[in-house]
């Protein structure tokens, strides 16, 4: 008789095949394997376990398996992603509840972003991972390694469904992070959608208990005692932010809660200034209509007028020049002849 055939295939082999059973929830395969001694934590090439394609692939039932064989539910792969971290990038409730039952940490914070589940599950809208984070008690409060929080992430993606929610789970709307910024100021940063879908009016919007219409991140913020005139350890102001942003929306809402239209960051810049340089006509007019200073100078000398001048913003000049703005030095005024 010829010799028996020993089945002998490499450990990376047994790996691929390992988490190909994962991805195909083949549990005979993965029985198999386990009375081979696979490895359940041999990883990819991206670091990724068995444990982290299951909760990435919304895979209970190979979450359920892995976890009964003690797979490491902190193991993180070449992102710094453990496998909460993964199911909360998703949205997949189910298996971030499979994990936390599980003991995993619910305030970890990832090697990379540095971000917790909560504050990762809030900047991308996941919001009933957010309710389930938050019923396992996850610390609506708990700081990402940057100072920010759950409610900061949230505002600077506009989530505004979410943003609510914390609010009403008491976030502290005026805590900052480690530069001195607040949600607000998260808030006004956020990107604006494109001028062919609407600019700042077609943000999201949300419907709160005992206020007529929806309202904006920006607008929750204020209903909820956001400090307007904070200040970063730059100078920043919720308004010079949103000045240079294309929010005239914001900047109106700001206003019209007497948020201090001269103000200025420890370079001089003011909102009327960052407004100018950016080509901001509307924004440009509120501010001027709020009485905003037109002549005052960052620490470079520059002007609204000067900057507009410079950058060849018509409309903005237009605007600077019948409300008073001085020509710049050397420069005779427009439309006068020298003699």
């Amino acid at each position: 008789m010829g010799e028996q055939f020993k089945w002998n295939p490499s450990a990376e082999r047994v790996g691929q095949m390992l988490r190909q059973a994962v991805y195909m929830e083949d549990v005979v395969t993965l029985e198999h394997l386990l009375k081979q001694r696979a490895d359940l934590e041999a990883r990819d090439e991206s670091g990724a376990t068995p444990l982290h394609i299951a909760a990435t692939q919304c895979k209970p039932g190979m979450v359920g398996w892995l976890l009964k064989q003690r797979s490491d539910l902190q193991a993180r792969d070449g992102e710094g992603f453990s496998a909460l971290t993964w199911a909360c990038v998703k949205g997949h409730g189910p298996i971030i509840a499979m994990l936390l039952g599980a003991a995993a940490d619910i305030n970890e914070v990832t090697d990379s972003s540095g971000k917790t589940p909560l504050a990762i599950s809030a900047e991308r809208g996941n919001f009933d991972s957010v309710l389930e984070l938050l019923s396992r008690r996850a610390s609506v409060e708990c700081a990402n390694r940057d100072g920010s929080t759950a409610l900061m992430c949230a505002a600077h993606q506009s989530e505004t469904q979410v943003v609510a929610y914390l609010l009403e789970r008491q976030s502290l709307v005026n805590a900052v992070d480690a530069g001195g910024w607040t949600a607000l100021m998260y808030a006004v940063n956020a990107p604006v959608p494109p001028a062919a879908a609407g600019g700042e009016a077609a943000e999201k919007k949300v419907g709160i208990d005992g206020v007529m219409g929806k309202r904006s991140t920006t607008e929750l913020m204020l209903l909820h005692g956001a400090d307007l005139n904070a200040q970063t350890a730059d100078g920043l102001t919720p308004l010079i932010i949103a000045a240079g942003r294309d929010r005239p929306l914001s900047v109106k809402r700001l206003l019209e809660g007497r948020a201090q239209v001269n103000m200025a960051t420890a370079k001089g810049q003011s909102a009327l200034l960052m407004a100018a340089a950016h080509d901001f006509p509307q924004v440009c007019k509120a501010l001027i209509l709020a009485q905003a200073e037109v002549n005052h100078a960052n620490e470079r000398k520059d002007t609204p007028l000067s900057l507009a001048e410079k950058y060849g913003h018509k409309e903005v000049l237009e605007l600077l020049r019948k409300a008073g703005a001085a020509e710049p030095k050397g420069k005779k005024a427009k439309g006068k002849k020298g003699k």
